[in-house]
């Protein structure tokens, strides 16, 4: 329960400090809001792994971003494979023109398939992932890509099968790149 307090401090932490007004903006910032304040982006990477999820992103202003949206995991390990129903849960905060700091959650409802007791183990779980992103805006800034590398890490599994802690890594490296399109 401690660790799970230490990792929920962190995120919240890395919001807030990442959240603090910045004073500085130049004409490129002040342009975002001829922009549409609507988009919908995609990871390009994470399909390599099974894991789709799709993007909805509102810009609430100039330098903040939320966003929320479906995501299905099915990767396999030697002793499971996932099946997880996601909702994504993000905030995103523009700390010059394209460099940003983003913090989500992933509460999912995964029905984790294990290979030893050829059994279903449905339960809940919650990730989160602390990221660095840089967006390149493309075709008169209607679309873009966002790489953005970050750390991911398991806060809560309710019913994990045999060998899940053995083969799950956490923390790990998430190499996201998203694509998206602005409307």
């Amino acid at each position: 329960m401690n660790r799970l307090l230490n990792r929920l401090f962190g995120v919240v932490l890395l919001v807030l400090v990442s959240a603090m007004p910045l004073e500085a903006q130049n004409g490129e910032a002040r342009d975002r809001d001829s922009r549409g304040r609507w988009s919908v982006s995609t990871s390009l990477t994470f399909p390599l792994v099974r894991i789709y999820q799709v993007y909805l992103n509102y810009r609430i202003d100039d330098r903040n971003e939320i966003s929320i949206g479906p995501a299905f995991q099915n990767f396999r390990h030697d002793s499971f494979t996932s099946n997880a129903y996601t909702l994504i849960l993000g905030y995103r905060r523009y700390v010059s023109d394209h460099t940003s700091v983003e913090a989500e959650i992933y509460p999912a409802y995964n029905r984790l398939y294990s290979h030893v007791t050829e059994s279903y183990h449905p339960g809940w779980e919650l990730w989160a992932e602390a990221k660095v992103g840089y967006t390149w805006n493309l075709a008169d800034d209607r679309l873009f890509l966002h790489p953005a590398p970050g750390i991911g890490f398991g806060i809560y599994q309710s019913n994990p099968p045999p060998n899940f802690q053995d083969e799950i890594e956490s923390p790990i490296f998430v190499p996201q790149l998203l694509m998206g399109i602005r409307f």
